[in-house]
């Protein structure tokens, strides 16, 4: 059996995918975070089966997009008013423009390692770029594309600095002083294998950005109802001007949304002249499916399963790791687990994690879990630190249990060696 590249599933189950070959492997990618409930939640497939009766509903607003909307701000934080769309990067995309379009200003500062989206603006210092950006003057970094195909122009209206380096933001502010437009980032950097923000620096941006008349966006696409209703932004009691959502807003159906503050918001068409829509946009099964998400999860019981879910596993990997002598930085958010091996300690940016990572043994211990061991996505390593481990309502305690087992019988055949 082989799960590590091109691979065909032809079935899944609760927290478990079957590949054509007709093995079973438990997952712990889960629709990369998208399937909080699950790969067959009843909850989705009846909201689905009951949209079906009425048809498909393209392009028509129902009783259901009007309570989706009033329920989602109700819980929320900064939701006064939410516009649907398809996907993250939709999401991300508008939030700038919307940021552009209320201060008249055009810079958009964001963190390195922190991915919004390949959309053109914001695919810049991610880990798909060829390199590590340099570090420049103020600490400010070289900006590098993450993919071809985006001309360098759309790299000057961009500018990353490293996760968590509050004077680097501040020297950016005054760099480009009257043309910052907003800040985007994601409130835990889940795309950097879950690196949390250091105390006080959400707090600090939303006061930079207060202070110069820019924006704050949260991209909440992977940390929305991942950890609680609200989002993050309740979390950490910091509330931005805009947030966008996606993955677990669906919980399987293709679904996101732009929300923020009304005097933001309605400079979106037909109240304003920002121009935001799609033919796929709201599509009423998707409606469906994310109003029954939100009814499900409002009386915390998945969010409470999750995260024992999550600290059985965090306590079961230390402890694997600590019995084979692996040094390890393990930490978690909304069921989603970076394991950052190679450090003992709590890596703030995305250059610490390029410098401990050791991504040769990283990668073979990942090909064994998946080839040998039936465990889909487990430990998954990416370019320069890991992708994290997602938990979903659908695992289970003996589940987690194995997992930790087939980790520990797994490191006895490798052995260990750093960068």
């Amino acid at each position: 059996m082989s799960v590590v590249g091109p691979i065909n599933v032809q079935n899944t189950a609760g927290a478990r995918i079957q590949l054509s070959s007709g093995e079973w492997c438990d997952d712990y990618i889960m629709g990369w975070g998208s399937c909080l409930l699950g790969h067959d939640s009843p909850v989705i497939k009846h909201s689905i089966s009951k949209a079906l009766e009425r048809g498909f509903l393209q392009q028509y607003e129902t009783d259901e997009h009007r309570l989706l909307s009033e329920k989602f701000c109700a819980v929320v934080p900064c939701a006064e008013k939410l516009r649907l769309v398809n996907s993250g990067l939709e999401a991300t995309m508008y939030a700038t423009r919307i940021a552009r379009a209320v201060t008249g200003k055009r810079i958009i500062i964001k963190f390195e390692g922190h991915f919004h989206g390949l959309n053109d603006s914001l695919t810049w210092n991610v880990d798909s770029s060829p390199r590590s950006g340099e570090v420049l003057a103020g600490g400010e970094l070289e900006r590098l594309s993450g993919t071809v195909g985006i001309p360098n122009e759309f790299g000057s209206l961009t500018v990353a600095v490293s996760w968590n380096d509050l004077q680097a933001v501040e020297h950016a502010f005054e760099k480009y002083k009257d043309d910052v437009a907003g800040v985007i980032l994601e409130p835990v950097a889940l795309n950097l294998g879950c690196i949390k923000p250091d105390e006080g620096f959400l707090q600090e941006l939303r006061a930079l950005t207060t202070r110069h008349g820019a924006l704050l966006i949260f991209d909440e696409v992977l940390t929305g109802f991942r950890a609680n209703i609200g989002g993050a932004q309740k979390d950490f009691a910091v509330t931005p001007d805009i947030a966008a959502f996606g993955k677990a807003f669906g919980c399987g159906m293709p679904i996101a949304g732009i929300a923020g503050k009304a005097e933001y918001m309605d400079v979106i068409a037909p109240r304003g002249p920002v121009q935001i829509s799609g033919t796929n946009t709201g599509r009423y099964l998707s409606v469906s499916a994310a109003l029954a998400a939100i009814d499900h999860l409002q009386d915390g019981a998945v969010h409470r399963h999750v995260a024992a879910l999550e600290s059985q596993l965090k306590s079961g990997l230390r402890d694997v790791f600590d019995k084979h002598r692996i040094p390890c930085h393990i930490d978690g958010y909304g069921g989603r687990i970076g394991v950052h091996i190679g450090t003992s300690e709590r890596p703030r940016t995305m250059k610490e994690i390029e410098g401990f990572y050791p991504i040769d043994f990283a990668q073979k211990l990942f090909y064994l879990l998946s080839c040998e061991y039936n465990l889909y996505g487990f430990l998954m390593p990416l370019g320069y630190c890991p992708e994290p481990v997602t938990l979903s309502a659908a695992h289970t305690a003996e589940m987690i249990a194995d997992a930790c087992e087939r980790l520990d019988s797994a490191l006895k055949r490798i052995p260990f060696h750093g960068k």
